[in-house]
């Protein structure tokens, strides 16, 4: 029993689920609904750590496709992405509004040039409603 005066609880848990026993669903917060962390090595795409990504497709010389695993609910969530190439800083951003879809976004990587370059390392995050 507490009082209305004392101090806030703490909860401990190892995992929490709905009631139904899927993923809980969060209120007045965002968290992220996919992540990737991927390398490219002699023209393969590895993903390192992932959240939410199915693969990665290779369209040209930077130009990777981020496949979701469960797709978003519409195509306006906010996908972030940083590249590095050899220790250098690279620039990522998402193409055009027609390659980011509910199932998958582009990623388009280029040099100080600007360039079109595969990067060497990749990491992108999404916010936004799963469907």
């Amino acid at each position: 029993r507490r009082d209305i005066g004392d101090a806030m609880s703490t909860l401990k848990a190892d995992t929490i689920q709905s009631t139904s026993g899927g993923a809980a669903t969060l209120t007045k917060q965002e968290a992220a609904k996919s992540r990737v962390s991927a390398t490219i090595i002699s023209n393969t795409h590895t993903i390192q750590d992932s959240f939410n990504v199915a693969s990665l497709t290779d369209d040209g010389a930077g130009k990777t496709d981020v496949v979701f695993t469960n797709n978003m609910n519409n195509d306006d969530y906010s996908a972030n992405s940083t590249a590095a190439l050899n220790g250098t800083a690279m620039f990522a951003h998402l193409a055009q509004k027609a390659s980011i879809t509910t199932s998958e976004y582009r990623n388009n990587t280029v040099n100080s040039s600007n360039s079109s370059t595969d990067y060497g390392v990749l990491c992108s995050v999404v916010h936004g409603d799963l469907a």
